[in-house]
């Protein structure tokens, strides 16, 4: 008998051996696949669109919305603004720069959401592509257009009062490198999951369908990083999973040791 409990005590710690193997290959590779790295909300392009809106209302000056902005986002190419007038209508855009290339180019770049000031002073505010379930409206005040019309006397930059001056891209990279390795970062990538959670709620299956509704430049960009491999040494998963993650324990027969798995929301 003792050699059969032997044996049955065996066999339950090896099956507990091999019930846990799947979650130790799951958790052996530390290379994101292109399926982690396309399920990033910086991947898709999404945005923390209220926060976004907050900081047009109390930025100062166009290179405090821009440093702000692009703390909020946590894709790997850097927002980029420029606002133009179109009669007594103003509207301010901002677009991810996908060919990093520090310019907003309408062929390659992509729309992430619109700012406008009504002819009433009335404030609209739009998501684009895996953004378009946001639509907001708020009411006149002295914000962001104020220090843009003042700061340009006459279009410029094709016809735009204002658009990110192709040497900032240096400075907000290093800034953005700067936010996203301190604290206050990993406070952000929360506020976005919480966001995320109320925009799931409220808007529905828009919410969840916008999320496809990839334009056609980021589409050719998400193409490249996959055949390229570049989605590998995207530091977008990595840095989310790293803020999100949670440790669960895993207990085997007979009171054996316990494994950590890491989970990625």
């Amino acid at each position: 008998m003792a050699w059969r409990k032997f044996r049955l005590g065996t066999a339950l710690s090896l099956g507990g051996i091999v019930a846990a193997a799947p979650l130790i290959a799951a958790c052996g590779g530390s290379e994101p696949s292109y399926q982690d790295w396309a399920a990033t909300d910086g991947a898709a392009g999404r945005i923390n669109l209220d926060d976004v809106q907050q900081a047009f209302k109390n930025s100062q000056s166009a290179t405090d919305f821009e440093r702000r902005v692009n703390e909020i986002y946590e894709g790997d190419g850097l927002v980029l603004i420029r606002a133009r007038q179109d009669g007594e209508t103003l509207t301010l855009e901002g677009w991810e720069d996908l060919d990093s290339d520090n310019t907003i180019d309408d062929t390659r770049d992509d729309l992430l959401f619109t700012i406008v000031e009504n002819t009433g002073g009335d404030y609209e505010m739009r998501g684009y592509h895996a953004n378009s379930y946001y639509h907001s409206y708020w009411g006149p005040g002295d914000f962001l257009f104020t220090y843009l019309l003042i700061s340009a006397i006459t279009p410029r930059f094709g016809g735009y009062y204002y658009t990110t001056p192709p040497t900032r891209g240096t400075e907000i990279r290093n800034q953005r490198t700067t936010y996203r390795n301190s604290s206050a970062y990993n406070s952000q990538v929360n506020r976005n999951a919480s966001y995320n959670s109320r925009q799931a709620s409220f808007a529905g299956s828009r919410y969840q369908q916008s999320r496809s509704n990839v334009s056609s430049n980021r589409s050719s960009y998400q193409s490249t990083q996959r055949t390229s491999g570049a989605f590998k040494t995207s530091s977008t998963v990595t840095r989310t999973s790293s803020v999100r993650s949670s440790s669960r324990s895993f207990g085997g027969f007979g009171g054996g040791g316990a494994m950590r798995v890491r989970r990625r929301f």
